[in-house]
């Protein structure tokens, strides 16, 4: 079975996704990573040159070629449940799990890493606590359509564990 990691932008899909299919010897998948190999630019790039529309095609594409892993954890990139049907598809394919995070702790987070997102980068503070706002409302209502729902604290380790355990229920 197929895991498909979603939430926010800084949620710990990359770092929590890739230490947990570490400790379960199974293959891990980051939807962002691989647009970039794919692409030979960063996600910053190919939406500053190519645009959204191609990066959210490009995003789906890629993750309609993770069924060739029977059992694999994909990070996925924050905006791609948004877009293109994805939820949907990684419902049918797969089993979701939302990495979700109280509000507050979510934007005191991404304030201190804001430079590492496109999103975010090139925003004053003010800017970016009212692009997270509208960001976390429109998207908020796709990532509650997952199948699971785990409620991190923005602690690695105890998130891991709680990630993990999740993990070994669905498999």
């Amino acid at each position: 079975m197929r895991i498909y990691l979603v939430g926010f932008m800084g949620s710990g899909k990359s770092t929590l996704g890739q230490r947990v299919a570490l400790s379960m010897q199974v293959p891990y998948l980051d939807t962002d990573n691989i647009a970039e190999a794919q692409s030979g630019m960063s996600v910053a790039e190919i939406l500053e040159s190519l645009g959204e529309p191609y990066f959210r095609h490009l995003e789906a594409d890629i993750l309609r070629q993770t069924t060739i892993y029977p059992k694999s954890i994909t990070a996925t990139g924050g905006g791609l449940p948004c877009f293109e049907d994805n939820m949907s598809w990684m419902n049918q394919y797969g089993i979701t799990v939302y990495l979700q995070w109280p509000d507050e702790l979510l934007a005191k987070h991404l304030a201190k890493i804001r430079a590492s997102r496109p999103l975010l980068s090139s925003l004053t503070d003010t800017e970016a606590r009212q692009k997270i706002s509208e960001l976390l409302e429109t998207r908020k209502p796709v990532y509650e359509k997952a199948a699971i729902t785990v409620e991190l604290k923005g602690d690695l380790e105890s998130d891991f564990a709680i990630l993990e355990k999740a993990c070994r229920y669905i498999w």
